[in-house]
């Protein structure tokens, strides 16, 4: 069994490691997508190190601390709605639902779901009115094509998480985590 100081420290650390990386969103432009899925990437440590409920507590930490301190709202909603707690459940998909065009299509529901929120809670508090007329007619156009793409985007982000989640268990862990006395 794992000493509860290790499980603290180490939630601590990679949960501060991940909001340092959210708050890289206010200072690197043009990564408003990604700094939040690098993120949540973090959290697969505490996954794999402690266990589900550690992680989604860390989860919950650093999105509560990202809504009120990091700037860029967009990224943090991002965070908060998906991308923080996708790869820490990930494995719930993987593991309990048998066949694998019911993890996908459990998958595919939950990212569609979240999207919707992300970009409900978006319109509300982030873009502008102007923003939106702007898109004119072609606006209901384009929010059909941005779904499709972020479902392909989704689909890709799911197969690197795995490669991700590989590696670590299979070349990282074995080579530095071995040497860490739990």
């Amino acid at each position: 069994m794992k000493k509860k100081s290790y499980k603290i420290a180490l939630g601590g650390v990679v949960s501060s490691l991940s909001l340092v990386v959210m708050l890289l969103a206010s200072v690197i432009p043009g990564l408003e997508y990604t700094i939040p899925a690098l993120a949540g990437i973090l959290l697969i440590v505490i996954v794999i190190e402690i266990n589900l409920r550690w992680a989604l507590l860390s989860y919950a930490a650093v999105a509560l601390l990202t809504f009120f301190i990091v700037p860029n709202k967009e990224s943090g909603l991002l965070y908060i709605t998906f991308m923080g707690y996708y790869p820490i459940i990930k494995s719930v998909f993987e593991t309990k639902i048998k066949p694998r065009a019911g993890q996908w299509a459990a998958k595919f529901a939950l990212f569609n779901a979240a999207l919707v929120v992300y970009y409900q809670l978006v319109k509300i508090l982030v873009v502008s009115q102007e923003l939106t007329e702007s898109l004119g007619k072609y606006g209901k156009y384009s929010l059909i094509i941005m779904l499709g793409l972020a479902n392909v985007v989704f689909l890709v982000y799911d197969v690197a998480l795995t490669n991700i989640i590989t590696a670590y268990m299979k070349w990282f862990r074995k080579k530095f985590i071995k040497h860490i006395d739990k």
